[in-house]
């Protein structure tokens, strides 16, 4: 196991960025989960997928939002929303609706940043406790 590396001044920027994401996130899940009318109608007659499909990616959705709050969590949890966004950019275009999909877009792109500067900042660590010096 590695000890962590304290914070640098940069992070504070991805930490803002895995905040926005989470509570977003933690938004477009609760909508799913309290089945919210118009939503419903969408994944059901509009994009013909189960309800059940519905609920799930709506719980999704909770558990990863809540994740990014938590640094350790925030890496795994960034890739799985981003896959999330992919299936709802895919969806999205497919039913013709350009300004949904946009947004995911920017939501996969904020996603992926954040996964990115996570993984840096792990490789960062993983070299520090095997003694190589950060170049």
């Amino acid at each position: 196991m590695t000890k962590a590396l304290a914070p640098k001044a940069g992070d504070k920027k991805f930490k803002i960025i895995a905040y926005i994401l989470g509570v977003a996130h933690l938004i477009f899940g609760l909508t799913k989960l309290i089945g919210q009318p118009g939503l419903t109608k969408e994944f059901t007659v509009l994009w013909q997928f189960p309800l059940w499909f519905m609920y799930f990616v709506g719980a999704a959705q909770v558990l990863g939002g809540l994740a990014l709050f938590t640094r350790q969590l925030r890496m795994p949890a960034s890739l799985a929303m981003a896959l999330i966004m992919i299936g709802a950019i895919a969806t999205t275009i497919v039913s013709g609706q350009w300004g949904n999909a946009a947004v995911c877009c920017i939501v996969l792109v904020l996603c992926l940043i954040t996964f990115v500067a996570r993984l840096k900042d792990l490789a960062i660590e993983l070299a520090t406790a095997q003694g190589y010096n950060k170049q």
